[in-house]
């Protein structure tokens, strides 16, 4: 490595498939990247590539290499064939190691919306009965031995220096699936009501840890109906202190919310003990959702938690401000003052609209001691983003 900071950009690897891997690493050295952070484990989904000219549609979720199917019980991932029998990954941490590039992967766990709707009994389910398919319950017994078998399954294959995790968690309410329609308001206390999980593996734990489930259950029907009922856009700006209230007021919603963080931190846990065991360093996203990191406990993530428990802890700084970004180190530390931290950045275009805005907000980071800068994604920008990169990495040297 050619500095202790690594910056790099999220890589899909049917980018490199298609692109090559000489084309793709050139666009990294230009673009004055150090590190490659390829994807391994992906959800489905439709995808803009500029630079290609195509409307990509991925079909299913999948991982980019051959399972050791001996690994998995119920719960198995699906392959994209093609990539993992042209070996994109070994092919590309080749050519980084000749390149004195750090190589890193970057992985999905439980966004799955292909094996959810193929084991809904596995998946979250709201107060309303509602199954989220997109979304494999943390709770759920098959859930975390597939979680660590694929876990470790990369780990052996594709080699990383280090991993980082998304989506190993509860993925919330909203989630932006095909055609999800809402035409009332949504605050935040009624999206985190709503991302709570009742599931038969959820209730049954909660329950051994002396929680009245059905307390719990009529307790949110109730605040879910009012807030529901009361369809007010004057509320939804109140609604984030609201989270602290009702916590506050009711001990058995406090509880149940605990009940949610301690499966989340059992589980990286034991990710983190595979990835030791690998010599892998483990990194990790607080939330899968954008949104303010001190929110990330709608995915049942505690900060302080995580911090303790991963190598490095890479918030998603895609705030609309580099006021936004430096809110999201200040949380961090709040509860994580040690915490090694990286920092992940979108170029959307109505995050990022310029290259002395996206210097900008590298530099809060930077400043608030994150050790390595991610772009998303190298596939989905055009030359004109990839060239406020370059400028933003020239800019991160010079503060060195």
């Amino acid at each position: 490595m050619s500095s202790s900071r690594q910056t790099g950009m999220f890589i899909y690897p049917w980018d490199i498939a298609e692109s090559g891997i000489e084309a793709v690493m050139q666009t990294l050295q230009e673009a004055r990247c150090n590190t490659a952070v390829v994807n391994s484990s992906y959800h489905q989904g439709r995808f803009f590539h500029p630079r290609s000219k195509t409307f990509r549609r991925l079909p299913f979720s999948g991982v980019s290499f051959m399972p050791e199917w001996s690994k998995y019980n119920r719960l198995r991932p699906t392959v994209h064939e093609q990539i993992a029998q042209a070996g994109i990954l070994a092919k590309m941490k080749e050519a980084c190691e000749q390149a004195g590039m750090g190589f890193h992967t970057w992985w999905v766990g439980l966004h799955n919306s292909t094996l959810g709707l193929a084991h809904p009994d596995l998946c979250v389910q709201n107060i309303w009965g509602d199954t989220y398919t997109y979304a494999l319950c943390p709770s759920q017994p098959e859930v975390q031995h597939y979680a660590k078998a694929l876990f470790t399954d990369t780990l052996e294959q594709v080699k990383p220096e280090r991993i980082l995790i998304e989506a190993t968690a509860f993925l919330p309410m909203k989630h932006g699936e095909h055609h999800e329609v809402c035409l009332l308001p949504l605050g935040e206390s009624l999206q985190w009501l709503l991302s709570l999980c009742f599931c038969g593996a959820c209730t049954e734990r909660a329950e051994s840890k002396r929680i009245d489930v059905g307390e719990v259950r009529k307790l949110l029907s109730r605040l879910v109906n009012q807030i529901v009922e009361a369809d007010s856009i004057s509320q939804v700006s109140a609604e984030a202190r609201e989270v602290a209230f009702l916590l506050l007021e009711y001990p058995e919603l406090y509880h149940y919310q605990q009940s949610r963080l301690e499966v989340v931190d059992g589980l990286w846990k034991s990710l983190k003990e595979i990835a030791q065991s690998k010599g892998t360093a483990l990194d990790g996203f607080p939330s899968s959702t954008p949104f303010f990191v001190n929110q990330s406990y709608w995915e049942g993530v505690s900060l302080r938690k995580a911090a303790a428990t991963l190598d490095r802890l890479v918030p998603l700084a895609y705030g609309d401000s580099v006021g936004d970004v430096a809110y999201s180190f200040h949380a961090i530390k709040l509860v994580a003052p040690e915490a090694a931290l990286g920092a992940a950045f979108s170029l959307h275009h109505s995050q990022i609209q310029s290259a002395v805005d996206l210097a900008a907000r590298v530099k809060t980071a930077v400043d608030a001691g994150a050790q390595s800068i991610i772009y998303y994604n190298l596939g989905l920008l055009n030359n004109r983003r990839l060239d406020w990169i370059k400028q933003a990495n020239l800019a991160v040297e010079e503060w060195r």
